[in-house]
């Protein structure tokens, strides 16, 4: 009941309790009373054992006066019908007056008030298990029966991933509780254990053992305004839940069914499949078409020079497909390029640029001897430079990229912020795609030196820094720096200035987080050069 019937409601006191209940007692001539779990006034939770089963149970025994004690075993009665393994079974329940009493399951594990004591929930555990109590709260509505009473003390969790529910129909005939749309009632209830396990607060008016919501404009702060690294969905998901309010991605959450279901696209999103079924999309060069046999051009520096070897027509490189094992290369972006063997063309190109090179370097020692040895002109001091825009950059899906809306936070000046990528099951994305970035543009094309990450503590980062005039594609901006297991504070060098309108921080390699999922955060980029 409630937790574990740590509601107290009544009055009659422990005194005359005890001297019906006391340890060692039996209770029905089956059930020993072995160490009392509630203190509090009123109706009191023992564990004890079922002597006839033997089996742990949970007592709950009221103080003679109780003014409850017929409709909580009513609601007991009711809610033993249902047989979610979810929801704390209840197995016996008697009103006679002399010794009024119920047994249910003893639960396993903690409850979520006493988890989060440790600090907020990962976003995908949270979201799973919230999940797994909205779809059991869901067939207990459709069974006609509602909490109406939910608290972080409700929640039960175990080291198996188990889910329990604790109170359904009892945790309200204790308290009297009622609710004239009891589903709207629960799913506030849900929401606001959701927003806990993201934020270790509670944003609800009942006093717990956890911390008050942050509020702004008289209710709770968004999740993802009080923690960071919560996915904006399910920062939203949460606030349609909780405020019962539509946004621009969605109706309100009214019912707990509803909730379940917002929250499995969440957590199993079935429409991406863990594995592609073909080649990653390609983005062919605006002119002069490519043969099918081609090779990626190296990600790693602006060094263009295709990679040897021609590749089997129609089978993507290897160094494409992030999958491929530990020992597969690292992916490139999506430009294709000719054959290893350049044509006569190109050849004569390179030669000429060579060419160029030595006549320039010829004309400046003759420039230095005619200067009486003279050093050449100091290039002007670089200074900080400040991004006009920030969006989300992934040239691999359809939608805005990676928390776009959030990507404005990575320009804020405000290290309490951050920009982060979505979360995935692996480092490489989930073999979803070889990256995703943060896109910057600068309003003008700007000459970059060098650059400055705050990324967030998680170690195991690898990321590249990329400039170009147009942000079309990912072959628009090639990489000019790169850092690999990194994390915190992070400063690239470029060893020659880069000159362009847009600058790609782009991720390669995610970092796993504290809830063993993989995600990325940039909490501020500092940008050098010259306008």
């Amino acid at each position: 009941m409630g937790s574990m019937a740590q509601q107290g409601a009544g009055t009659g006191g422990l005194a005359a309790d005890a001297r019906l209940a006391r340890e060692g007692a039996r209770l029905a001539g089956r059930y020993r009373l072995e160490g009392r779990l509630s203190e509090r006034d009123g109706p009191l939770v023992w564990k004890a054992t079922d002597e006839v089963l033997a089996r742990p149970v949970a007592v709950h025994t009221f103080p003679p006066g109780f003014r409850r004690t017929g409709e909580v075993v009513a609601a007991a009665r009711a809610a033993c019908r249902l047989s979610d393994p979810r929801l704390i079974q209840i197995f016996d329940a008697d009103d006679r007056p002399e010794h009024p009493y119920i047994v249910t399951e003893l639960p396993s594990g903690s409850p979520l008030g006493d988890l989060l004591a440790a600090g907020p929930l990962g976003p995908l555990r949270a979201a799973e298990i919230i999940g797994e109590a909205a779809d059991a709260l869901a067939a207990a509505h459709a069974a006609g029966l509602a909490h109406l009473c939910l608290t972080p003390d409700s929640l039960w969790c175990n080291a198996r991933g188990e889910v329990k529910i604790s109170g359904l129909a009892t945790a309200a005939a204790l308290t009297g509780a009622h609710a004239t749309d009891p589903a709207l009632a629960d799913t506030r209830g849900l929401a606001r254990l959701l927003y806990a396990a993201l934020t270790g607060c509670w944003p609800g008016p009942e006093k717990t053992t956890l911390p008050p919501a942050p509020q702004a404009a008289g209710r709770a702060c968004g999740p993802g305004q009080v923690q960071a690294g919560i996915p904006p969905h399910l920062d939203e998901v949460t606030c349609r839940a909780l405020f019962g309010e539509a946004d621009g991605d969605g109706p309100p959450v009214l019912g707990p069914a509803q909730l379940a279901m917002e929250l499995a696209s969440i957590t199993h999103p079935g429409s991406q499949p863990l594995i592609p079924s073909g080649p990653l999309p390609a983005v062919p060069a605006a002119e002069d078409p490519l043969p099918p046999g081609w090779v990626p051009v190296a990600a790693a520096t602006p060094v263009t020079t295709p990679l040897p070897g021609p590749v089997t027509p129609g089978v993507p490189p290897a160094s494409l497909l992030p999958w491929a094992g530990p020992g597969a290369s690292e992916p490139a972006p999506v430009t294709r390029t000719r054959r290893a063997k350049p044509p006569a063309r190109a050849l004569r190109a390179g030669a000429a640029a060579a060419l160029v090179a030595v006549l320039a370097a010829g004309g400046w020692v003759l420039a230095h001897r005619a200067s009486h040895g003279s050093p050449p002109a100091s290039v002007p001091a670089t200074t900080r430079l400040s991004a006009v825009s920030a969006t989300a950059f992934d040239p691999y899906s359809d939608g805005p990229g990676d928390n776009s809306k959030l990507a404005p936070r990575a320009i804020d000046a405000s290290m309490a912020t951050a920009w982060h990528t979505d979360w995935y099951t692996s480092a490489h994305f989930g073999n979803l795609k070889p990256g995703t970035g943060l896109l910057l543009d600068m309003g003008k094309k700007v000459m970059i030196t060098g650059a400055r990450l705050t990324l967030g503590s998680a170690h195991g980062t690898d990321l590249q820094l990329r400039v170009g005039t147009t942000a079309a594609s990912l072959s628009d901006m090639p990489a000019v720096a790169r850092a690999a297991a990194a994390d915190g504070q992070v400063h690239l060098r470029l060893a020659v200035p880069a000159h362009g309108r847009y600058v790609l921080v782009w991720f390669t390699k995610l970092p796993r987080d504290s809830a063993g999922t993989f995600q990325a955060s940039v909490h501020d980029v500092s940008l050098e050069g010259r306008a």
